[in-house]
C-alpha cells in the first residue's frame, strides 16, 4: 500500500504541468504527505474548468481497504466506486511516493523515495467523492488508484501509484468521458526502468514528521533510525 508520498514542485510548475485554468487552493513543500491529510487535487469542475482544489487523502469510511489506495484490477469489481469512475475523477499531484526494502529483520528495513527522473511533478490517477458538511462547505476526499509493481522494483515494492501520461491525464479529467471501460487503457502501471529509487530517512514512516530530510538521499549505514 502506498500512504506516503511528497510534493515539492512549485505552484507555476504545478499550473503548467497539469494545465490549470483555476486555482482554488494549492498545497506544495510537502515532504511527508500521510493519510488524513489535505493536499491538492486536479479535477475538473461543474463548469468544465481544471482546477486545482483541496482535498483530504482517505475515502471515507476511511478503515476500508480502498480508502487510500485503490487497486485498478477491483475497480469495475465495486459498484460503489461507479459514479466516482465516471463524474468524479481527478489527478493527484505528486513529485515521489515512499516504499518499504524489506531487510531480513524488522530493524533493517528502509525507507526509499521513489521519483520519475527529470520529472519534478507528475499525476497520479484518483477519484474523489464531494459532499456538504454541517456548514454547507464542500468537503472533497479521494483515493489514489494502484498497480502491481514490474521488473526488480517488484521484489520489494508490491504496488505502485498509477502515474499518468499526457494522454492519459486529459482523458481522465475529460468530463465527456463517462464510461470507464475506455479509461481502462490509462490505467498501467510505468515500468520500473523509468522510475529511481533512492534510501531516505526512516523518520517518514513518523507522519508528524514533515522535514526536506525526508526526500534527501542518504547513505543506508548513516540512516536515522
Amino acid at each position: 500500500m502506498i500512504e506516503r508520498y511528497s510534493i515539492t514542485a512549485d505552484v507555476g510548475d504545478m499550473i503548467e504541468a497539469f494545465k490549470v485554468e483555476q486555482l482554488i487552493n494549492c498545497y506544495t513543500n510537502r515532504f511527508n504527505v500521510s493519510p488524513t491529510q489535505t493536499v491538492s487535487i486536479i479535477m475538473t469542475d461543474r463548469w468544465g474548468l481544471r482546477t486545482m482544489h483541496d482535498a483530504r487523502w482517505g475515502l471515507f469510511p476511511f478503515w476500508a481497504k480502498d480508502s487510500v489506495n485503490a487497486d485498478s484490477s477491483m475497480l469495475s469489481n465495486k459498484p460503489f466506486f461507479e459514479r466516482m469512475l465516471r463524474k468524479q475523477r481527478c489527478v493527484v499531484p505528486c513529485s515521489g511516493f515512499f516504499g518499504w526494502q524489506k531487510g531480513q529483520k524488522e530493524k533493517d528495513s528502509r525507507a526509499m523515495h521513489i521519483v520519475v527522473p527529470n520529472r519534478g511533478v507528475f499525476g497520479i490517477a484518483g477519484f474523489y467523492d464531494v459532499w456538504r458538511n454541517y456548514s454547507g462547505q464542500e468537503v472533497r476526499a479521494f483515493t489514489m488508484i494502484t498497480a502491481p509493481a514490474t521488473g526488480t522494483m517488484s521484489q520489494w515494492q508490491p504496488n505502485v501509484p498509477v502515474i499518468m501520461d499526457e494522454e492519459g491525464m486529459e482523458d481522465w479529467l475529460n468530463p465527456r468521458i463517462s464510461d470507464f471501460r475506455s479509461l481502462r487503457k490509462h490505467l498501467e502501471p510505468m515500468d520500473s526502468y523509468r522510475m529511481r529509487a533512492y534510501p531516505v530517512t526512516n523518520a517518514v514512516n513518523d507522519e508528524a514528521y514533515e522535514s526536506p530530510d525526508c526526500v534527501r538521499e542518504i547513505r543506508p549505514d548513516f540512516a536515522l533510525k
